[in-house]
């Protein structure tokens, strides 16, 4: 089974996007440097990993490469339905609509809290195209790289909310 590398390429492209507009927003807004800090700071990262999902999209498409091929373990009509749910951005609507949030957020405490969700369900996302991907794949490497800068971003994030306290 194979699905379009393309809207999988495009729909993490959308999510790291939609993650650095929301820690831009959050930055302008805060009043306390040290969030005003750790949030610019992530809005450099977020870039470039939207950057590292870019390139990846333009390999593929110079490889002509319109699909992957799905590991064997995924290849049922349930895994089917679950990653055209996802490329769908049903999955994980909250990684794709931050704009409406972000006006709704009350305080720095309630923007990190939020940020570490949104992180948290990306590393899931980025867990779901390891999984689907074939064991020998060339873009392994950078999304178990992307997993663990996500996480790093928890940490930071999880630090900064503890010196709010």
């Amino acid at each position: 089974m194979n699905f379009n590398a393309d809207e999988l390429m495009e729909l993490a492209i959308k999510i790291e996007k939609n993650g650095k507009e929301y820690f831009a927003a959050m930055a302008e807004r805060s009043e306390n440097s040290r969030v005003k800090q750790v949030f610019n700071l992530l809005v450099r990262e977020e870039q470039s990993h939207l950057d590292n999902f870019v390139k990846v999209r333009a390999r593929l498409a110079e490889k002509n490469q319109e699909q992957f091929q799905i590991a064997d373990e995924y290849n049922t009509p349930e895994m089917a339905a679950y990653v055209q749910a996802m490329t769908d951005g049903r999955v994980f609507p909250n990684l794709c609509s931050h704009t409406e949030l972000a006006a709704e957020i009350r305080d720095d405490e309630q923007a990190i809290y939020h940020a570490i969700g949104f992180e948290k369900d990306t590393i899931l996302f980025f867990g779901d195209i390891l999984g689907i991907l074939g064991p020998d794949d060339e873009n392994r490497a950078l999304i178990e790289e992307l997993i663990r800068q996500e996480r790093i971003h928890i940490a930071k994030l999880y630090t900064l909310l503890r010196t709010l306290k």
